[in-house]
């Protein structure tokens, strides 16, 4: 069920929280109960194309140190289940990687 490694994040782990450079954190669009991708640094427009296809809310965060510090991978996705949990990690923050898990 769950798949791959960006950063030290593996599929399965929980989402490690971080603060975003708004000074906000990235736990926040987690209230929403809802499968969806987090990339933390740029989205490729692919694969924004592939989040709008697949109905996932996409959530970019602006990259920071503490981001790093947390274990995530700059411009990697994270698909993030409804309960926090990283369902897929990809590096490469490919779209047809996500289309290919959610086939599945």
């Amino acid at each position: 069920l769950s798949a791959g490694r960006a950063g030290k994040v593996h599929g399965g782990d929980r989402l490690p929280w971080v603060e975003t450079v708004s000074g906000e954190d990235n736990f926040a669009p987690l209230t929403a109960l809802a499968w969806q991708v987090h990339v933390y640094g740029t989205a490729s427009d692919d694969l924004a194309a592939a989040c709008a296809e697949l109905h996932l809310p996409l959530h970019v965060f602006e990259w920071n140190e503490r981001m790093a510090n947390a274990g995530l991978a700059p411009d990697a996705l994270y698909l993030v289940r409804p309960d926090g949990h990283v369902a897929l990690a990809d590096p490469s923050g490919s779209a047809a990687r996500l289309r290919e898990y959610r086939a599945g």
